[in-house]
């Protein structure tokens, strides 16, 4: 009996040590994972790394920006209303970026913004997502089986990004990070329409020249559709120098072709259902008056219809480090058209004053909506530095912009609009950045500046990025 109950013992201790071991064992991984869980992790890659997902194939990003500022209209400028602004807060501007890897040689890519900049008309009200800028780019020598590790050849269809700027920061709604400042510029001439683009890219990794690029496109002058008749293309040709030490040139063309689509009555002709390019503005800021909607493009010189709008302009940079960047811009805009006034009286810009829509210095104002034939031109120099005083983490910054109206039927005095920033910028880690700036600009009443008198005041952003 004794036997039978030292047997049974043995068995049943054998037993719980073989449930023990297993417990344990099960316990191991639910240990592990507590541990791995209780490790302190970032939330966030770091900023030169890529958000990716699905093993690499999909990236995204994602910006928001709140920006403030306290800026008036100077005195007799074309809407009082302006000359007694209040400060405040902006819209929360966002973006939603996204770049999927279809193969090894081809990538699609979307940016979906709620940007007032360009979407806040209908009183304002618009709060919706809009599809800002997409394509679809083919990585042309590596689909052909010829790819190469100093150079590249790529096919873009889609939306294609136009200016004849190089080098210097630019601003779209909340993606303002690669921009020192907070303005873009009077005379940027930037927007992106639907088109091709191929772009030639060569490196080097000794010598003078280190790399080279060449691109050209042609686009139909609208971000939707636009078939109407005698609507022409647009064409832009760039080509781009980067030397040893830090040195860069880059010299741009562009060209507009839509004249033929006007319909000329006693010498005036109507803009009415005319597509005209949208370079002929530039992108719209995040400086905002009271009596015009959010995507108003009216800080910029608005003296071009962009009807045979040609563009040249030459860019010179100087990055010898990260910490310090100069740059120099040289251009001229002009069209073979002219903004006027119901009797056909040229006008120096698309704004102007007026009674019953004839040009007149004690009238209210108008935007024109007509043209007649006649050379009008632009003449403009840019200058910009940006210096870090603490790497990666604070930077002074400058711009100054003039702009000289030269249009053969706009009288040659008082005809310049100039804009001077002067701004910093704080880097509190490497995805949030505060700026603040102060802003001036003066606009000549032949200059075909869209305010009046120009404005001054200051403003600020905070931005993240993830």
């Amino acid at each position: 009996m004794s036997h039978l109950i030292k047997s049974g013992n043995r068995t049943l201790a054998t037993k719980m040590s073989l449930i023990a071991a297993a417990v344990l064992a099960a316990s191991v991984p639910s240990v592990a994972l507590a541990e791995k869980l209780s490790e302190h992790k970032s939330a966030y890659v770091p900023a030169d790394q890529t958000n990716s997902f699905l093993d690499g194939r999909v990236e995204v990003n994602f910006l928001a920006l709140q920006n403030y500022q306290y800026i008036q209209a100077k005195a007799g400028a074309f809407r009082p209303e302006d000359e007694e602004q209040s400060g405040g807060f902006g819209r929360l501007r966002v973006n939603l970026q996204l770049k999927f890897h279809i193969t090894d040689n081809i990538t699609a890519d979307v940016d979906i913004a709620e940007e007032p900049n360009d979407f806040g008309n209908n009183g304002d009200r618009d709060f919706s997502f809009h599809q800002d800028f997409a394509g679809i780019e083919f990585d042309l020598l590596g689909l052909t089986d010829n790819k190469r590790k100093d150079a590249d050849l790529t096919l873009r269809l889609g939306n294609i990004g136009a200016s004849p700027f190089q080098f210097k920061g630019f601003q779209d709604g909340a993606d303002n990070q690669g921009n020192a400042l907070i303005g873009n510029g009077i005379t940027d001439y930037a927007t992106a329409e639907n088109g091709i683009q191929l772009s030639y890219n060569k490196r080097y990794d000794r010598g003078m020249l280190r790399a080279y690029n060449v691109t050209g496109h042609m686009t139909t002058s609208s971000f939707g559709e636009a078939f109407q008749e005698d609507r022409g293309y647009n064409y832009r040709l760039q080509g781009t120098l980067e030397f040893a030490g830090g040195f860069k040139a880059g010299l741009n063309m562009l060209q507009a072709n839509q004249g033929d689509q006007l319909r000329f009555n006693n010498g005036v002709a109507s803009l009415a259902g005319v597509t005209t390019t949208n370079y002929r503005f530039g992108d719209g800021e995040n400086y905002n008056f009271s009596a015009s909607a959010s995507s108003e493009r009216d800080t910029h010189v608005g003296a071009l219809p962009g009807l045979e709008q040609t563009t040249v302009q030459l860019n010179l940079a100087y990055q010898p480090s990260a910490e310090t960047s100069l740059i120099f811009m040289l251009g001229q805009s002009s069209d073979d058209y002219t903004f006027a006034d119901t009797n056909g009286n040229a006008v120096a810009g698309i704004t102007y004053f007026g009674s019953n829509g004839v040009a007149d210095p004690d009238g209210t104002t108008f935007d024109s909506n007509q043209v007649i034939k006649g050379d009008s031109s632009v003449d403009y120099w840019v200058v910009e530095a940006q210096q870090y005083l603490t790497p990666k983490k604070f930077y002074l910054a400058a711009r100054y912009a003039e702009a000289e109206n030269t249009s053969d039927l706009i009288a040659q005095n008082d005809n310049t609009v100039t804009r001077l920033q002067v701004g910093a910028g704080y880097w509190f880690n490497d995805r949030t950045l505060w700026k603040v700036e102060y802003v001036n600009q003066d606009e000549g009443i032949n200059s075909g500046g869209q305010i009046g008198q120009g404005f001054d005041g200051f403003t600020s952003e905070l931005s993240v990025k993830f």
